[in-house]
Formats: structure tokens, sequence, C-alpha cells
């Protein structure tokens, strides 16, 4: 008897296979990694400090040196303590909070056929996948309609509000084409900013870096400041360990022509651990000091960001209007909801429309100008949260209204290209129909009088004169004596001058 298998059903028990296959290796790698470990604190403690330096044995003919072996193996535990600290932090960081985006309602809804809806877009789509860019846009257009239409009535878009479904109260955020951020069509659910779908999840991450086996998860926005840590010190452990195992190693060759079995183990494990953790720990600071991921980073040469950067209203208040400027730019606007508008954003925004600027660039826009300030969002501000594995990294914070990670001078620099920056007006001048408010005046500061005001008497004492206007009016006042003393000493000479005359003639 023959058994037919739908090509649908086979590339989901391939995928279905492979997921489970990458999932046992990362429970399994480990327990291997503890092993590994182990064996290597037994061949520092007994092959080497106790029976080589601390009390040797008879075979080796050396005196004992228990100082130097107390310092090798107090360091060895010291370095281990870090490595095993940063490793506990980030596994259960990775297996407790994988960053992982909630799934809309529809994501695991079943079909008629018995799967789920969101298996179906999946296959549909990649059976389209060497199709055409517009097809491509198609499809997504299609998603995202299918999502709205699917969603209504059962709000499945709004479990999370800092970049799923009130993504528009954010100033600027990542988006396609058309001002709508990206749509997982197997979760059924808008991409935050940076967030990418893992297929060993089966989830969207936030800011995801990529899958490691070794510690037996996703490294993501939450785990990567402890996986960074973790190879950094990983990289130092194992230098230490092929340092110490080559001096002594080296040391008794010499002198015994002969090796340990056991240091010869521990010193090829400790190199191959070093190449990997410090390629690691080299290719994490790299990224770090770029603020981008692995995945952006694959896509930087092509990758074209799409934002959506929210105009000022008194910008916004003469966009389309009669004798308005026209924008040369694509904008999308989107209506607060009921509960958003009672907020303090309704404040910031005219009418309760927050109306959106379409700019591209092929800049990262998280880039923050400096590779220190781009390696503090990860790893901290002080240097207690640079080498202890407690705190979470600062990119965790999404509490920001402008965005919901930190934005460079990219962004900076497409507002002022588009006339978006700093106008000439401010928006509190503008009111809910773009007409012009009437600035305050700025009531000077002056010293209150201690003095209880008498009925009908002014209580406002004159101004304070400005210290240019002081300086101008003692300038002045210095003038105008200057010039009547003058004057004066004119007047003086001419009267002295008249009665000099006057005794002259009186004589003659």
């Amino acid at each position: 008897m023959n058994f037919l298998i739908h090509p649908r059903t086979a590339f989901q028990m391939a995928a279905c296979d492979e997921k489970v296959a990458n999932l046992a290796v990362a429970r399994a790698i480990p327990v291997i990694t503890l092993g590994i470990i182990i064996y290597g604190c037994y061949a520092v403690t007994k092959p080497l400090c106790i029976d080589y330096l601390i009390h040797p044995l008879a075979d080796y003919n050396r005196d004992a040196r228990v100082a130097l072996g107390a310092v090798i193996i107090s360091l060895f535990y010291a370095l281990l303590l870090c490595v095993l600290a940063t490793y506990l932090r980030l596994y259960c960081v990775v297996v407790r909070n994988p960053d992982s985006l909630p799934c809309g309602e529809q994501a695991l809804e079943p079909n008629e056929g018995g799967g789920s809806s969101a298996q179906d877009r999946k296959h549909h789509r990649r059976r389209r996948r060497h199709g055409t860019a517009r097809e491509k846009t198609e499809d997504i257009s299609t998603d995202i309609e299918d999502s709205r239409d699917l969603g209504s009535g059962q709000n499945a878009f709004s479990l999370d509000d800092l970049g799923l479904e009130k993504f528009y109260l954010k100033d600027v955020f990542v988006c396609q084409q058309d001002g709508r951020p990206s749509y997982c069509s197997t979760c059924c659910q808008f991409k935050a900013d940076r967030a990418h779908h893992s297929h060993q999840l089966d989830r969207c991450s936030r800011k995801l870096d990529h899958f490691c086996p070794w510690v037996g998860g996703v490294v993501a926005e939450s785990s990567f400041k402890f996986f960074f840590q973790f190879v950094c010190y990983t990289t130092i452990f194992c230098a230490y360990d092929v340092i110490v195992f080559s001096i002594f190693a080296t040391e008794l060759d010499q002198e015994r022509n002969r090796l340990n079995s056991h240091w010869i183990a521990s010193l090829g494990l400790g190199g191959l651990f070093f190449l990997f953790s410090a390629g690691m720990s080299a290719i994490s600071l790299r990224l770090a000091m770029l603020n981008v991921t692995t995945i952006e980073n694959l896509t930087s040469g092509a990758n074209i960001w799409s934002l959506a950067i929210l105009i000022p209203p008194s910008i916004a208040a003469n966009l389309n209007t009669e004798g308005g400027m026209t924008p040369k730019f694509p904008t999308v606007s989107y209506s607060l909801s009921p509960a958003s508008a009672s907020s303090n954003t309704q404040s910031r925004d005219s009418g309760g429309e927050r109306i959106f600027a379409i700019l591209q660039t092929d800049q990262n826009p998280f880039d923050l100008g400096s590779p220190l300030r781009n390696l503090q969002q990860v790893m901290g501000y002080t240097a207690c949260d640079w080498l202890l594995p407690i705190k979470l990294s600062p990119c965790t914070d999404h509490s920001s209204p402008e965005s919901i990670y930190a934005l460079g001078p990219v962004v900076q620099r497409l507002k002022r290209e588009a006339g978006l920056g700093v106008s000439t007006r401010s928006d509190s001048e503008c009111s809910a129909d773009g007409s012009r408010r009437s600035r305050p005046r700025r009531r000077k500061s002056h010293v209150p009088s201690l003095r209880s005001p008498e009925p009908g008497e002014t209580t406002d004492p004159a101004p304070r004169e400005s210290r240019r206007h002081r300086r101008s009016r003692s300038a002045t006042s210095t003038e105008d004596s200057t010039r009547s003393n003058r004057s004066n000493m004119d007047n003086s000479d001419t009267r002295e001058s008249q009665a000099a005359h006057a005794m002259d003639i009186t004589l003659n």
C-alpha cells in the first residue's frame, strides 16, 4: 500500500524535525560544556597544583612550590567563578525571558484543512518566494489586510504598548513603504522595531541576534549583554589555562623529557575554546560598537531603513491646506484611540491625529555616532554594569516617547533635510486649528517687597533694568557729565577772557 503525503505536510514535518533537532542540540551542549569544565578543574587541581607544585610526586623529583600552586589555583577558580556566574545569568535569561513578542489570537486558530491560518500564509509566501518584487509587496499587503480583518472585534494587536498595535504612540518607528510596521504572518502580529522571527522558537523576538546552542536558546535584546560578558570571561579564562599549562608542560618536557596527558588534553581544550570565545568576543564587541545585530549586519550593505517620523503639529497644520505647503515626502496619519487620546499624547497632537513622514536612509538610524555610546546601550554606564552580570541592558527600557530604542544623528539629519527639525515657531504657539497664538510676554524677575502693600498700592514694583541697559545708561550719564564739564570750563574761560579784556580797556 502506497501512502501519499501532501507537499505541505512534508514541509511542515521537515520544519518540525529541524526545530526539534536544534532544541535537542541546544539542551545537550550545555551538559557537555559542564563536563568539560569539570575535567578542566580536575586537571588544574590534582595533576598540576597538588601532584606537581604543592606536594610533588616522587617521579618528578622536585621541591615543593606551595605559594606558586596556591596562586595558580586561586586565580583559576576566581576566573571560573566569573565564567559560571555569567553563564548561569545568561542561561536563566535565555530560558525565562527570550524576548518573545506575543502572538495574535488567530496565530493558532485552526482552519478547515487541519492546519493553522498562519501556517497557510507562511506556506503561500514560501511558494511565491521566487516571484517579483511586486508580488512580494502584494503578499505583504494581503497579510496586513487579512490581519486587520481577522483581528476586528477581538483586539488581537493590543497586547503591547511599546511596539505592536500602539506603535503610532512613538514619535519615530521603523515601517514599510506604506507607513505601517512589518507584519509577521506566522505570529499574526505587527513586529516592533528591530524584531525578527526565530524559527527555533517559532516566535518573533526583540532585537534578535542569533540562535546559540551553547547557551540553549536565542540571544536577543535582554541576553546579549550577558552573552558578551560570558564570551569575554571565557576568553580570559581559556587564555590563562593555555598559558599555565604551556609553561609547566614545557618545563616538564625539558627536565624529564616527558609530558602529562591531562596537561596536554587541558591545553588542547583550552586552546580550542580560546579561539572560539575570542572570535565571538571580537564579533560581539564590533556589533555592540556599531549598535547592530548579527541579522542587521548581514544585510547592512543592501538594507534600506524606512522610518515613520512624527510631523510637528505646527508643520502638520499647514499640510494639504489651501495655501499650505505640499510635502515632498509620503505621509501617513493615525487617529488616536479613545484610550490613547486621554493620555498626554493628546496634548501634543492636534485633533487627536498623528501625522508621520515616511523617510528612507541606507544608514543605521540607531547608531548613536559614538562607539562608546553604542556600547553603553548594551553594557550600561558604570564599571559595575560592565563587569557584573546583574542589570539588564539600558536598551531594554522602552519608556521613551520618541522611539523604542535610542536614535542617532541619522534621524536628526533626516528631520533637517525634510524640514521637520527645529521650527521657527514652537508647537505650543499653534492652536489645534493651526492659527497663530500670541506668545505670552515674559515677565522680568524682580525682588518682591517684604512690606505689605497699602490699599490701592500697586504690588508689582518697577522691573529691574538689564545689565546691558544699566551699562549703556551709565555710559550715557558719564558722557553727558563730561560734556557738561567741558561746557562749564569753556564758559569759565570765556568769562575770564571777557573780564581780562574789560580790565585792559579800563587801564588804557
